[in-house]
């Protein structure tokens, strides 16, 4: 399932979701109640700038193009929050309203 992503609008883990850092696997996680996910290192970049408060979408993809070169970031990032907003791991806020998260 593809949903559209909105370069304005500000990322966020939803309640109940959260990364861990296993320091025996040496390895990241996102966690929710559901299960679990392994990040990779781009993932847990992307994951650790959807803060809400801080980054839109456009912006992560600014900071992930200078760590990451790619031509497709951009794509990547998008496909990436999309995923992970089809299944309830992310919101997104929009820069309108900053007191109204909307789920996409």
């Amino acid at each position: 399932m593809f949903i559209k992503i909105h370069s304005d609008t500000r990322p966020y883990l939803a309640p109940g979701v959260r990364l861990f850092w296993d320091e025996v696997r040496q390895q990241s996680f996102l966690l929710f109640p559901e299960g679990t996910l392994v990040l990779n290192k781009t993932a847990l970049a992307i994951l650790e700038l959807c803060n809400c408060e801080c980054h839109t979408v456009s912006e992560i993809i600014a900071e992930l193009t200078i760590k990451y070169p790619s031509p497709n970031i951009d794509v990547d990032v998008h496909h990436f929050l999309s995923q992970l907003a089809a299944r309830g791991l992310v919101r997104f806020e929009s820069n309108k309203s900053n007191k109204t998260p909307n789920n996409l």
